[in-house]
C-alpha cells in the first residue's frame, strides 16, 4: 500500500510529522496491541513493564484519555523519545487528533543502555515529560501544529518554552520526584555524550527550577504558541 510522507524530525525528545495518506489504512498491516481503556495502542513494544509504565502515566492524563495515542518503539536516531501529532489527510478535514510517542530501543548515544533497562522513576519521568507534549499540543489544531513544528524548529526561544512547558505539566500531574530523576539520570551518566547533556541543560528545566516547584504554589508556566 502506497502513501506519501513528509516529515519533520527536530531535536531530541521533539518531532512534529505531517503524513499525507491517500489510501485507507490498513491496520492488519501493522503489529500492533491496543488497550482500550485508555485508547492506547502498542506497537513494536514488547517489554511488558515498559507498557506498564506508560498506561500508569497514561492514567494521571485525563484530559488525553479521549485521544488514540501510540506508542511505538523501534530504532531512533539522534533521541530517547519523540512526541507528535499524527497529521493526515483525513485529519485535516475532520479535526480528529491523534498522537504518536516513538520510542527507542536505547537511551540516544548509547548501544548499551536500553529503554527497558531504565530504573522506573527515570522511564516514568521520560514518559511524563512526552505526555506533557502531547496536552500542550491539545490547544491548537492540526493544521496550525504544522506551523508550531516549524517554529519550533527556527526559534530556540520557543524551543525553550516548549521544552519548560512539558517539565511544568507533568510536574503539574505530580511527577516532579520523577522528573528529576530523569534529568539526573541524563545529566550524570558517564556514557552519554556532553553534546546530549549540554541540550538538557539549554533547553528544558534545570534540576533547581523542578525542586523549586511545589503544589501549593503556582507554576510560572510559559505560553507556548506566542
Amino acid at each position: 500500500m502506497k502513501k506519501i510522507k513528509i516529515a519533520l524530525f527536530f531535536s531530541p525528545l521533539f518531532a512534529i510529522t505531517l503524513t499525507i495518506a491517500f489510501f485507507v489504512f490498513n491496520p492488519a498491516d501493522q503489529q500492533i496491541q491496543t488497550n482500550n481503556s485508555m485508547n492506547v495502542i502498542f506497537k513494536g513494544v514488547e517489554d511488558q513493564r515498559i507498557k506498564d509504565s506508560f498506561l500508569k502515566v497514561m492514567k494521571e492524563y485525563e484530559s488525553l484519555h479521549d485521544y488514540q495515542i501510540t506508542l511505538t518503539q523501534s530504532r531512533i536516531k539522534a533521541s530517547t523519545m519523540q512526541a507528535q501529532p499524527i497529521i493526515n489527510l483525513k485529519s485535516i478535514f475532520t479535526g480528529i487528533k491523534k498522537y504518536e510517542i516513538k520510542l527507542g530501543v536505547y537511551v540516544r548515544d548509547s548501544e548499551t543502555i536500553t529503554v527497558a533497562d531504565l530504573p522506573e522513576d527515570v522511564l516514568t519521568g521520560w514518559f511524563a515529560h512526552e505526555l506533557g507534549h502531547l496536552v500542550d499540543y491539545e490547544a491548537f489544531s492540526n493544521i496550525k501544529m504544522v506551523l508550531y513544528g516549524l517554529k519550533y524548529l527556527i526559534s530556540e526561544k520557543f524551543k525553550i518554552k516548549v521544552e519548560h512547558a512539558a517539565d511544568y505539566i507533568a510536574i503539574e500531574n505530580g511527577f516532579r520526584d520523577e522528573i528529576i530523576a530523569t534529568k539526573n539520570f541524563i545529566l550524570n551518566h558517564e556514557t552519554l555524550e556532553e553534546a546530549y547533556k549540554e541540550q538538557i541543560r539549554k533547553y528544558y528545566l534545570s534540576v533547581d527550577d523542578v525542586i523549586m516547584c511545589s503544589k501549593k504554589e503556582p507554576l510560572m508556566k510559559p505560553k507556548v504558541g506566542t
